[in-house]
């Protein structure tokens, strides 16, 4: 695939300018007035650090697996780091948050949005600790990297499915059956221990009772 990259200076989310880009546009920013994350959490954009939005075909159903395709990619192409994956959609680096992927559904189109901590991080609180890369790689090596490593997990997902994505996926999490863990939902949270990914992506947790939660979105702790 040929990647069409556009570059702008200030967007208030590459998520949104990209919407009106053609698929395999690449939509960069070197700020963002209103970068976001899931549930509209706000993604503040520190100056130097990675923002882009990659314009992907519409998967249909099988849309929900590509938030693991673009992990593992963005894992593969930080691999120097020992960077690790956090369910759903977090990029970690010696336990700190450095990045985040965020899929958005668009009119026969899928953006995945993408943020990297290259240079800096917020240093405000925040419900995750932060990091970052410390400025050891340039924020257009990173991207050219991603955009190297998006082809290849695209390539291996639609040649040979979910399951090659999810082996990789649950080699590259920081969490690893059997670590105790809780997952915050909107109304309770639930402790217990680790149990991978299943077919479809829904985190397993096996409570006290040995009961397998079967987890569709929130916010996952280590403890």
């Amino acid at each position: 695939m040929k990647w069409q990259i556009y570059h702008l200076d200030e967007v208030d989310s590459t998520n949104e300018v990209a919407r009106s880009y053609p698929v395999f546009s690449v939509v960069t920013a070197d700020h963002q007035t209103g970068g976001r994350g899931r549930h509209g959490r706000i993604w503040e954009s520190v100056k130097g650090n990675l923002y882009l939005s990659v314009v992907l075909p519409d998967f249909k159903d099988k849309n929900p697996y590509l938030a693991f395709v673009i992990g593992v990619a963005v894992a593969d192409a930080l691999s120097e780091f020992g960077v690790r994956l956090k369910w759903p959609n977090d990029v970690l680096l010696e336990g700190k948050k450095i990045g985040g992927i965020l899929l958005e559904q668009a009119p026969d189109k899928l953006i995945a949005g993408i943020g990297i901590n290259v240079v800096g991080h917020p240093l405000g609180q925040m419900a995750y600790p932060v990091g970052d890369l410390g400025g050891r790689i340039s924020k257009l090596q990173v991207m050219q990297r991603i955009l190297d490593e998006i082809e290849s997990c695209l390539k291996i997902f639609e040649e040979k499915g979910f399951a090659n994505i999810r082996e990789k996926w649950l080699v590259l999490s920081c969490l690893q059956a059997g670590d105790q863990m809780s997952v915050r939902l909107p109304h309770q949270t639930y402790t217990g221990k680790f149990n991978g990914i299943d077919e479809n992506g829904l985190l397993l947790l096996e409570l006290e009772d040995r009961t397998i939660l079967k987890v569709s979105a929130g916010d996952v702790f280590k403890i």
